[in-house]
């Protein structure tokens, strides 16, 4: 009975000892977890050590489109929110109007907070990543683009004073030092009472960049930065006309920015 009772004893304590070092382990991985996870901003939605890169959305609200590329847009917007921007990214959306002063801002500007589908789901809390991407990013972003009416007919539409503000406000503000995007819904037709491409017949770029109103039109906030073209106009001659597309990437290129894509918006 005495051996008994003292293999008894020793066996509880390596339990007790096993136990405890079970509980040590796990305390430590529950520390290793909450110590590196990354903590998002209450208000921007961007991790705590900055965002990873940045989008910048021009959206055209100087011509009134046809109802059906409106659709489009709206449609193309949302895949890029939902699909396309990378979690951690920054968001900011700009207005092209006919006044540039009051659309310096961006109307929108937060991170992408990540989906359920893209978390470790052993870590994480589905009720609250689906509250952030939902009613924080979203919801916010879809209220904002709902605004827009996209039925102005301006007598000028500053394309070019909006791309330095886009530069100065949107990238170089935020000094994102990950990937930079700029994606645009515009018809891409500047008219100012200094410059107007209206006119049927369209300068060279060679020729626009030697003009003052050329010379003043730099962008140098758009630097590095990677360019996509989303084509609205209701004149299907401009959505044909390669001289315009040739334009504007010669300028983005002379701005230190690369055009990844020009498409046009379908819709009659």
């Amino acid at each position: 009975m005495a051996i008994y009772a003292q293999k008894k004893g020793v066996s509880g304590k390596a339990v007790g000892l096993l136990l405890g070092g079970v509980a040590t382990v796990a305390v430590a991985v529950m520390f290793y977890i909450n110590a590196t996870r990354e903590v998002l901003d209450k208000e921007t939605l961007c991790p705590s050590t900055g965002p990873k890169g940045q989008y910048v959305v021009l959206i055209d609200n100087t011509s009134p489109f046809p109802f059906t590329q409106k659709i489009a847009l709206g449609q193309r917007l949302k895949t890029l929110v939902a699909e396309e921007l990378p979690e951690g990214y920054l968001l900011s959306v700009f207005l092209l109007g006919e006044d540039f002063k009051s659309n310096e801002k961006p109307l929108f500007e937060r991170c992408n907070p990540g989906q359920w589908k893209d978390r470790n789901q052993s870590t994480s809390n589905k009720k609250f990543v689906d509250r952030d991407f939902n009613q924080k990013f979203i919801k916010p972003f879809d209220d904002i683009v709902r605004k827009i009416s996209l039925e102005e007919r301006s007598k000028n539409s500053p394309i070019f004073q909006m791309l330095q503000l886009v530069g100065i406000n949107g990238f170089e503000r935020a000094h994102v030092t990950g990937e930079r995007r700029l994606v645009i819904y515009s018809d891409m037709l500047a008219n100012m009472p200094e410059f107007s491409m209206y006119r049927s017949n369209l300068a060279a770029y060679e020729d626009f960049r030697k003009t003052a109103y050329g010379q003043n039109a730099v962008a140098p906030g758009l630097q590095g930065s990677s360019v996509t073209i989303n084509l609205l106009a209701a004149d299907q001659k401009t959505l044909q006309n390669t001289k315009l597309s040739v334009f504007w990437e010669q300028y983005f290129q002379d701005n230190g920015a690369s055009v990844e894509g020009f498409s046009r918006v379908e819709g009659l």
